[in-house]
């Protein structure tokens, strides 16, 4: 059994350009990684792949069950309360093995975005579909839940589609990865390591083609340069214009160097040349490096004169069907804090009441907070302040954006816009504000590799007040200095 895609076009309704053009690729039985940065296509190609998207052109087999898990979670999965109703083995099996209480599909709304996701991938696995697309499946769970989605994935036998950035995931699962590199796609055998591997491989060889050939070109191109210097001595030579009509002996040799053909054959060395040179050029165009950018971005801004810019009482708050027990603390204008603890043990919850503090007593501080999730009024209302930006804010966004890896300009153009480059978008327009404080909650979802690093190395770097709540603990290493746990109904600090 296999899933294949044929030569597949396709435009957003709103976009000028295609997205991708004549695409093709073949999943077959096993788990597929599709790689990439965030924009360029990935949750395109896989709802295509599953069905949910036409495209513009092309061919996709037919006759295949298909299961899309979306990187959201807000919406329940349609078969989700024929999992909750049904007792067989498979689903009973699954809820243990995700640790799911019964009575979690009918309080969908009121759970984590980690315990939604648990139910998400385990009533897709029920249905037993031929094709399973999950995307950013690891977004929002804790390390327990990952183990346990691990476990339940490798024992899926259809063809899976998985479109991540969790590189030990894919590492685990994977047994080919396809990437798309510079409009078109490359499939490379063998999880994330190995795959990234052969790119870098297949990169640093393009790279010393290319230098090669330049070397060769501007070599070929100086010879070329003396050739037509000599073939232009040798016409001069055989003038006879200038020579005095008398002096025979002169004008002799010029015969004999035409009779020889020795004048000519440097005209025709010359000449050869331009073929020569156009071999070189078109090796030099063929060893093409695809542009990166990678930077470093920085947060321009000063701590606040307030040394304490935030005191958060000691409370008792409602958190799901309980309540969350918080000590009196204290957040100082340059405290870097990462949150911590398991899914749907208030750790978003904590972030909402520290809202609402900030919104009652600090209302006057700079804060840029980005969510856990980006609704489509967030959305909406992030493009309406770019649309009215000066030009040089502007500049600057995009400019933040383009650093990210992510084209300004086709987001800009009108198609849809991918959560993560939605994340990038938002943090790059806060940053305008100068923020004294940064709330975000698991800022590392729906980012891609590159970006992730970059925001690591910004957030480390960044003068102010930070709170984190992320479950990527190696992240949180590089960037705060101080932890607070929530467990079982308390917040430790």
């Amino acid at each position: 059994m296999q899933l294949a895609l044929s030569q597949i076009t396709y435009t957003y309704p709103s976009a000028v350009e295609p997205l991708f053009t004549s695409l093709s690729v073949t999943f077959p039985t096993g788990w597929t990684a599709l790689l990439g940065d965030n924009g360029c296509g990935k949750t395109t190609l896989a709802r295509i792949a599953c069905g949910e998207l036409i495209p513009d052109s092309g061919a996709i087999t037919g006759g295949l069950f298909s299961v899309l898990c979306t990187q959201e979670t807000a919406t329940p999965p349609e078969a989700l309360y024929d999992f909750a109703a049904s007792y067989d083995r498979a689903a009973r099996q699954l809820r243990e093995l995700f640790a799911l209480e019964d009575d979690m599909p009918w309080r969908y709304d009121e759970l984590s975005c980690g315990e939604q996701k648990k139910l998400q991938v385990a009533t897709a696995l029920w249905q037993r579909p031929d094709v399973l697309v999950l995307d950013e499946p690891t977004n929002h769970i804790d390390h327990d839940a990952r183990t346990q989605l691990a476990r339940a994935l490798k024992r899926f036998r259809g063809i899976g589609i998985l479109v991540s950035h969790d590189r030990e995931l894919i590492d685990e699962l994977v047994e080919r990865c396809v990437s798309f590199e510079a409009g078109g796609l490359v499939v490379r055998r063998g999880g994330y390591t190995a795959a990234h591997a052969q790119a870098e491989h297949e990169r640093a060889t393009v790279m010393r083609e290319r230098a090669a050939a330049k070397d060769e070109l501007a070599r070929l191109s100086v010879e070329r340069d003396r050739r037509a210097h000599e073939a232009a001595r040798a016409d001069a030579r055989r003038s006879k214009r200038h020579i005095d009509p008398k002096d025979k002996s002169a004008k002799a040799k010029i015969d004999l160097a035409v009779y020889s053909g020795q004048d000519g054959a440097r005209g025709r060395l010359a000449a050869q040349m331009d073929s020569q040179l156009a071999a070189a050029q078109e090796r030099l165009n063929a060893a093409f490096v695809h542009k990166r950018y990678d930077g470093d971005l920085w947060i321009e801004t000063n701590p606040s004169p307030r040394k304490t810019l935030l005191r958060i009482p000691e409370a008792t708050i409602p958190c799901g069907p309980g309540t969350l027990e918080l000590p009196e603390l204290y957040v100082g204008n340059t405290d870097h804090i990462g949150i911590v603890g398991p899914n749907g043990a208030g750790k978003s919850t904590f972030l909402a009441h520290v809202r609402d503090i900030l919104a009652e007593h600090a209302a006057d501080l700079s804060v840029l907070d980005i969510p856990q999730e980006l609704s489509p009024a967030d959305t909406e209302q992030l493009f309406a302040r770019i649309k009215g930006l000066s030009s040089a804010e502007r500049g600057r966004v995009l400019s933040t954006v383009a650093q990210l890896n992510s084209d300004p300009d086709r987001i800009l153009e009108g198609g849809r816009t991918s959560p993560g480059e939605a994340r990038k978008l938002m943090l790059a327009t806060g940053i305008l504000d100068e923020p004294v404080l940064i709330i975000m909650d698991e800022p590392t979802n729906h980012l891609d590799l590159h970006s992730t690093q970059a925001l690591e190395r910004a957030l480390a770097a960044y003068p102010g007040a930070l709170l984190l709540v992320s479950h990527d603990r190696a992240f949180l290493a590089a960037c705060t200095t101080a932890t607070w746990t929530v467990r079982n109904g308390r917040l430790h600090a």
